[in-house]
């Protein structure tokens, strides 16, 4: 544990700066009221194009960093300056504060290519010193020298480089009586001939609930670049194994684990090889797509429903720590306004524990409706009191996604504040804003709260409800899509017990997603020349419905229900709802 002496100097250490003209308050400002704001700011706010800033103007007062390196993401910006300034020491203390993890001065990253595939990078990676890990679509995942962040960015074949995506958990049992499997259990349909595929961060402890919680032999495969199946200890895809197991144990499983975006592009590639019917995901990449269907997460998705697999997605657990809106700047300092006179989003944050890969840290992620420009450039800043503590400034400038991430881990416990501010854009941006926090956010929306790929309309997506139905989980992320689309698709019980997690402490959507694909899997068992639509369309239109009538963004077509056996008949059960027993 950091002293506060020790962090103080830290916090020094990285460059931190004040920042006086940010307001932090919880009434509008002497400089924000109506009486105060000149025709110019009045035009910002209404104005559906606005100004550009002046050179002068960027950066409000000259106190916030300069922007990064072109085409490096935020926090590769800060790194690769840091190497040039102060060599392999000062960057490792810039990676330490940002969670990065380096190995002998080298650094993971994805590429995307400007043209063509991500294996073409290749040669550019080798002929600077690093070494390639692995592809899919237009992205190349290799490890590099920090030293050579910046070359690698000056490459022309080169779009952008970032850090690799990393997805978070979507965090007998009980769930199984309030599905309605009784009648199946009656006829002894197990799941029998379904094959399932789970794609997770770690499987950690599985060997030793072989034949007990999980079937007695399991196929798995890791597909990180250290082929550890455990994920570095990671035991939560062994818990989504134990639910699907309890609900139809006579199912065959496949474990795939990865650690970033490419791997698990290769991961899922390797299930659908293996013939799986349904692949359950309870992981998701919060803030890191367009939030409408597209990008290379939800290709992956894609592709394995074009193969006939049934793709079952967890919602996400960022209704109350995800914030969406429209910039707001009406004092025209560059700077977004969670409400009047206040321009900073509070979050409390606990202290970060040291060593291992699972050591805390905040991952804060801003992106916003650019997706097709690029060209359109916010920055995104994490304060304790009038200290930038960190901050992601890539240039937006045709050269990188209109995303940015400040990884954080925290030296002090307390009250710290997000702000965002518009560097360079000519138009009104909506802006979503996601943090991987237990703690809810001063200000937040859960609508438009999916992590993705659950936006994806070729995925079924699974939110939380409690187990007696009383309600949706307040933590479970929203629709609908950036497109309009209405998701989640269904929901389910989350709050059962697992040997993983103890009595009742498998929560969060994660623990929803395995109890739709345990029913899928009765249902390929019972009937199996059932098609992805089909099995979707069954559980869809069987739910329980929770006051709905018609589909919402919150609770999609109802709790899932899995009701009698499917009849001889399977038309007539599609295209009407069957009966749902009242509550008990």
């Amino acid at each position: 544990m950091l002293t506060a002496s020790v962090a103080a100097a830290l916090f020094i250490s990285l460059g931190v700066v004040p920042v006086q003209s940010l307001a932090k308050a919880t009434a509008p400002s002497p400089d924000t009221s109506p009486s105060t704001v000149d025709a110019a700011a009045r035009a910002v706010v209404t104005s559906e194009r606005l100004p550009a800033p002046s050179p002068e103007e960027v950066g409000p007062l000259g106190k916030l960093p300069a922007k990064g390196v072109p085409k490096l993401d935020g926090i590769l910006s800060q790194l690769a300056l840091a190497q040039a300034e102060g060599g392999s020491f000062r960057a490792q203390q810039v990676a330490a504060a940002n969670g990065v993890r380096v190995q002998e001065n080298t650094v993971r990253v994805t590429l995307a290519a400007a043209n063509g595939s991500g294996a073409a990078l290749r040669p550019v990676v080798l002929a600077l010193g690093g070494q390639p890990e692995g592809d899919a679509e237009d992205l190349l995942q290799a490890r590099v020298p920090l030293e050579v962040l910046s070359l690698l960015a000056q490459d022309p074949a080169v779009r952008y480089v970032r850090l690799p995506l990393t997805a978070v958990p979507q965090a007998v049992t009980e769930g199984r009586s309030r599905m309605g499997i009784a009648s199946w259990e009656a006829l002894a349909i197990r799941g029998k001939g379904a094959k399932i595929g789970i794609i997770d961060l770690g499987f950690s402890n599985v060997e030793a609930l072989l034949g007990r919680e999980l079937p007695g032999q399991v196929t798995a495969k890791s597909f990180r670049d250290d082929q550890d199946l455990t994920g570095a200890g990671n035991d939560h895809g062994t818990a989504v194994a134990e639910v699907i197991h309890d609900i139809a144990p006579d199912a065959e499983l496949y474990l795939a684990n990865f650690a970033t975006e490419v791997e698990m592009s290769n991961a899922a590639d390797w299930l659908v090889e293996q013939g799986v019917h349904i692949i359950a995901s309870a992981v998701g990449f919060p803030g890191s797509g367009s939030g409408d269907g597209r990008g290379p997460i939800n290709t992956i998705v894609r592709q394995a429903r074009e193969q006939g697999v049934l793709w079952v997605q967890a919602a996400g657990n960022f209704a109350n720590s995800h914030w969406a809106g429209v910039l707001t700047d009406p004092d025209g300092n560059g700077f977004h306004n969670f409400a009047p006179g206040d321009e900073g989003n509070t979050l409390i944050l606990p202290i970060s524990p040291s060593g291992g890969e699972r050591i805390y840290k905040v991952e804060i992620t801003l992106t916003w409706d650019d997706w097709d420009c690029w060209c359109n450039d916010y920055d995104l800043f994490l304060l304790r009191g009038d200290a930038v503590v960190a901050q992601s400034t890539s240039w937006q400038n045709g050269s990188a996604p209109p995303q940015e991430r400040i990884s954080f881990v925290t030296p002090i416990p307390g009250r710290y504040w997000i702000a965002i501010q518009r560097f360079r854009a000519a138009r009104r941006a909506n802006l979503d804003l996601f943090v991987n926090v237990d703690y809810d956010l001063e200000y937040r929306e859960p609508r438009h709260s999916l992590v993705i790929p659950a936006d994806s309309p070729h995925a079924l997506t699974v939110g939380a409800v409690a187990l007696d139905d009383a309600g949706v989980r307040p933590y479970s992320s929203q629709g609908p899509t950036r497109d309009g689309r209405i998701k989640p698709d269904l929901l389910a019980p989350d709050g059962v017990s697992t040997e993983t997690y103890g009595s009742l402490g498998f929560t969060g959507t994660s623990a929803s997603v395995p109890h739709v694909v345990g029913g899928a899997a009765l249902m390929k068992s019972q009937r199996p020349t059932l098609t992805a639509g089909e099995l979707q369309l069954l559980l869809e239109s069987r739910a329980r419905r929770l006051g709905n009538t018609t589909k919402t963004p919150v609770v999609g077509w109802g709790s899932l229900f899995l009701g009698d056996p499917l009849p001889g008949a399977l038309l007539p059960l599609i295209f009407r709802q069957s009966p749902v027993p009242p509550l008990p």
